[in-house]
């Protein structure tokens, strides 16, 4: 794909922003390499305690030659990410919106970028209440025209989760899916309703086409609600990620076919990618799906390490005219549309797709999405398999008929093969 095309498409294949809705993250085309994540903890998710120490880290690049007067301001949400009823005074201690006054210039790099970030709460803004929120950047006197916004939760920790990552018991499934058992525990906290009162969100990875909503316990005991729906609590259980390694221009890691510097950047093409649909499970350690960024030939990753266009080569005999296919993983902030579909080339026989992405460490996959179903599919390129290392997060919201929001109460990050814990 030439420069111009892809720059094309980067301008104009972006969504509109939207408050409500299932998926809450939009980024404008001039930004790029979003990331948000605990204070110095660069592959956490971003949650945090209420009424804890704990701070939030939202970083950007920003494709500028000059500064901008950003601001950034705080929405709260309901368990299904529309935007609440509250008013700001009710989820928020202090004003808002407020600047974002950390920036850097890039340096030694082919692409000009200013590198922003903001560590939050701070002195400014303190949060009142758990729940869903996004936190979105704009500039000075646009604030419905915000460049980026991203989700974060803010946990109560009022209850407790123990959960279990198994092997359905559908001996057809067994092989290919995972089945998430799980306890919720509230000793001390009064759940008058549990049916109507708890919303239970479950999410694989950082997906979130596939994520299982509006599950109910199974069993209803004193201070424990218990979900083991079998066929309802199913995902599928995917394969390993793959790798890519862009840290450095000079040498050329595994899977990467060769490095060229076309005047004035450089161009990552990677060896074709062969189909694991039909191959055997093979474990390999793996971020699921996240990255970081890291520069071998300099010291300062933020302001040092370049952008670099990517080409992702995948063969496959023929186009399948029944849905789309796509490179996937928090390289593309997980979400599928334009800027991540690939285009078959009936010259090479191959999905194509080129990524303007920063020097670093990646993570993903190649998915399917058929129009008639709900989720992409993960198998048609990279298998199904129920051994397969993932990380599941359980949101538990609680909502009595007195309050007026979705509080979340407690948060558990579990893992199929490595560890479990509760936020």
């Amino acid at each position: 794909m030439s420069i111009f095309k892809y720059l094309l498409i980067s301008t104009f294949a972006t969504i509109p922003f939207l408050t409500t809705g299932n998926n809450p993250v939009y980024t404008a085309s001039n930004i790029h390499t979003v990331q948000l994540h605990k204070t110095g903890w660069n592959q956490s998710l971003p949650i945090i305690h209420l009424n804890s120490q704990e701070e939030l880290t939202l970083s950007f690049d920003d494709f500028a030659y000059d500064t901008k007067n950003y601001q950034y301001s705080i929405i709260h949400c309901e368990a299904n990410w529309e935007e609440s009823d509250l008013m700001q005074t009710e989820f928020i201690k202090g004003f808002m919106p407020n600047p974002v006054l950390n920036y850097q210039y890039s340096f030694n790099s082919t692409f000009d970028y200013i590198h922003y970030s903001v560590a939050f709460p701070n002195e400014d803004i303190k949060i009142k209440i758990s729940g869903n929120y996004l936190i979105k950047i704009f500039e000075l006197g646009s604030e419905d025209s915000p460049i980026l916004t991203r989700p974060f939760y803010v946990s109560e920790s009022q209850v407790g989760i123990v959960p279990q990552v198994k092997y359905t018991a559908s001996a057809s499934l067994r092989s290919s899916m995972q089945e998430l058992h799980f306890t919720v525990q509230h000793p001390g906290f009064n759940i008058n309703n549990p049916r109507e009162d708890i919303k239970v969100v479950l999410q694989q990875n950082g997906r979130w086409d596939n994520r299982i909503t509006n599950l109910k316990p199974l069993f209803i005991r004193q201070s424990e609600l218990v979900y083991e729906h079998n066929r309802e609590i199913l995902f599928d259980g995917g394969n390993e990620f793959r790798w890519l390694d862009i840290r450095s221009t000079r040498f050329a890691p595994e899977y990467v076919e060769s490095i060229t510097f076309h005047d004035p950047h450089y161009h990552f093409t990677l060896f074709p990618d062969k189909s694991r649909g039909d191959k055997s499970y093979f474990y390999k350690e793996d971020f699921n799906g996240k990255y970081y960024i890291d520069v071998r030939e300099n010291r300062d990753p933020e302001i040092e390490g370049d952008y670099v266009f990517v080409h992702f080569k995948l063969p496959v005999e023929k186009p399948i005219l029944s849905g789309k296919v796509y490179v996937t993983g928090a390289l593309s902030d997980w979400q599928m549309d334009a800027n991540n579909e690939m285009q078959y080339n009936t010259q090479t026989n191959m999905y194509e797709l080129t990524l303007l992405l920063k020097q670093g460490f990646y993570n993903y996959h190649y998915l399917f999405w058929d129009e008639n179903q709900k989720y992409a599919d993960v198998g048609t390129f990279e298998g199904n398999f129920g051994q397969t290392e993932n990380d599941y997060i359980i949101y538990v919201y609680y909502r009595s008929i007195s309050d007026n929001y979705d509080r979340l109460v407690g948060v558990n990050v579990t893992n199929s093969l490595k560890y479990t814990m509760t936020n």
